[in-house]
């Protein structure tokens, strides 16, 4: 590891590093060659993918507006803007068309899921949310993630919205 900094002398165009050079205990260099990325308990797929722990599933699934928005994606099979996945979100909730929803529960359900759901699903890397067009889009084909597990689980997450 080195410590300390690199300077650029202006008159020859070179860097010189004045760094003072520190070894670990163990004698490592510190680089990640050759190691194996911490997978925090995961499993590995079929192809030697890492997946999500089941205790990870289980909390990304705990609610039940997260369960709709992942299986709204997994319909849509692309990115979609994430008003309209909310609008989705929302019909989904009230046995309704997409097209019938009020403005302001399609807010409300955009709001929530950029406050508390997106964050999860993103952090996780189940979904990617790409913030310079508004869309978001499924990053996983786990169907752990997307099976149907029927009623919701009662928690006070899974409000429906309001009529």
């Amino acid at each position: 590891m080195k410590c300390g900094t690199a300077t650029h002398t202006k008159a020859s165009g070179a860097y010189v590093d004045n760094r003072a050079t520190m070894t670990r205990s163990d004698g490592a260099d510190g680089g990640t060659e050759g190691r194996t990325p911490a997978t925090d308990g995961g499993e590995r797929g079929d192809s030697g993918d890492v997946r999500l722990p089941a205790s990870a599933v289980a909390d990304l699934r705990a609610s039940g507006r997260r369960r709709r928005a992942l299986e709204r994606l997994a319909e849509r099979g692309d990115a979609m803007p994430v008003t309209d996945l909310a609008r989705r979100v929302v019909a989904s909730e009230r046995g309704e068309p997409a097209e019938t929803v009020p403005d302001d529960a399609v807010e409300a359900a955009r709001s929530d899921l950029f406050q508390r759901h997106l964050p999860k699903l993103t952090a996780t890397g189940v979904v990617r949310y790409d913030s310079l067009v508004g869309t978001v889009e499924l990053a996983t084909d786990d169907p752990r993630l997307l099976g149907d597990d029927g009623e919701a689980s009662g928690r006070v997450d899974d409000v429906v919205a309001p009529e």
